[in-house]
């Protein structure tokens, strides 16, 4: 078993260095934190919900063959883009509509990559600090995997991507792990989840 455990440490130790490499990118505008292997390109564009047209930003990084990403759609501050929506008898008028919109954020932005071509080979429930959300991995066409999480925390949608080839895995998971949550102060969010989907803030240690 010693002998074992000798010969496994260097194959997860290495990556790992590479990845200490990176850079923790702070954006408190935005509320999240997450490391990047450099800077990242900041776009800001308009995202289409199932029901407006919100305003988004993305955050990306090219490694070389491997893309890096994270995208914030602001529903709270978003509620007026609601009120052009005719209202929907057998649905919800457009008050309900925005509150129903950010409830489904992370279902709709999930079925976004479950409709790319390739193999879902994890779709499941996650939570980050106890934020709520989903995680996907995806087994590309040309045998690239995508690692994406989608959560929605204080009136903004965050979905995160990592996309390279096979062996940069390690790299991939390390990066979606990365993210964290900001409050208006700067400080690193953490929740006790209760069963009833309920939740208080906790400090950290």
């Amino acid at each position: 078993m010693r002998a074992l455990i000798i010969l496994l440490i260097p194959a997860v130790m290495l990556p790992s260095a590479a990845f200490a490499q990176w850079r923790e990118f702070f954006a408190p505008e935005e509320h999240f934190s997450v490391n990047f292997p450099a800077e990242p390109e900041v776009r800001e564009f308009e995202f289409e919900t199932e029901s407006a047209t919100l305003p988004a930003k993305v955050y990306t990084v090219m490694d070389g063959d491997q893309l890096y990403s994270v995208t914030v759609v602001n529903y709270g501050d978003s509620r007026d883009a609601y009120t052009e929506i005719p209202d929907r008898s057998d649905e919800a008028d457009a008050a309900m509509t925005w509150v129903y919109d950010q409830r489904a954020s992370v279902s709709f932005a999930a079925r976004s990559f479950r409709l790319r071509d390739g193999e879902v080979t994890h779709d499941a429930w996650h939570h980050i600090d106890r934020v709520e959300g989903l995680q996907i991995h995806i087994t590309n066409p040309d045998d690239s995997r995508t690692y994406a999480g989608m959560y929605f925390q204080e009136g903004r949608l965050y979905i995160v991507e990592a996309t390279g080839p096979a062996e940069s895995i390690l790299t991939q998971t390390l990066f979606q792990q990365s993210l964290y949550f900001l409050d208006d102060e700067g400080v690193r969010i953490r929740y006790e989840l209760r069963p009833d989907g309920s939740r208080v803030r906790v400090a950290l240690p």
